[in-house]
């Protein structure tokens, strides 16, 4: 089988991915929606994403016989995240804007009644008031909402940092051949 006619697993563990994410996500929602909405959901997806796409880079591996290099081997890994991320971004944005559009209000809520708590009992060493009233200040100012832009800007900003786990894993699994 040339390598023409042989499918991309990229797409194939992309999908794969998309589904884990999509999951993943769908169950944070309803047992974990702090989580959902953090930074952490981002971390699971990337991990997620990493090890669909490792699994891509060895199947297009094994399929060239056990060699690849570098370049063969980032473009199933990257094209895996690219799938993932995108099911993950497009998950959260249809969650916050159309199935639960009140859930970025109450994050915020949220975020604010821990950060008004914590000024109350945890003041540390080098942390004063004003630091505190002013972090507060800028809290309350924030915007929670997540925009189509914002999500697509999102997006395109966290394949950067996919690329380069994408280009460490391909470095990771290349094995070129000894003429």
């Amino acid at each position: 089988m040339s390598n023409a006619t042989y499918p991309n697993p990229g797409i194939k563990w992309g999908l794969i991915a998309a589904v884990v994410v999509i999951a993943t996500g769908i169950a944070l929602y309803y047992t974990d929606q702090p989580t959902f909405f953090s930074l952490k959901f981002n971390f699971i997806q990337l991990l997620i994403c990493a090890i669909a796409g490792l699994l891509a880079g060895l199947e297009q591996k094994k399929h060239q016989g056990g060699f690849i290099g570098f370049k063969a081997g980032l473009q199933p890994i990257f094209a895996t995240f690219v799938i993932g991320t995108l099911a993950g971004t497009a998950l959260t944005y249809i969650i916050v804007n159309f199935v639960d559009p009140e859930l970025p209000a109450r994050m915020k809520a949220m975020d604010l009644k821990m950060l008004e708590e914590m000024s109350k009992t945890h003041q540390g060493p080098g942390v004063t008031e004003a630091d505190l009233d002013a972090r507060l200040t800028e809290l309350k100012q924030s915007d929670y909402s997540i925009t189509f832009v914002r999500s697509i800007l999102s997006y395109f900003t966290g394949l950067f940092l996919d690329f380069v786990i994408a280009a460490i894993l391909a470095v990771v699994i290349r094995r070129k051949r000894i003429a």
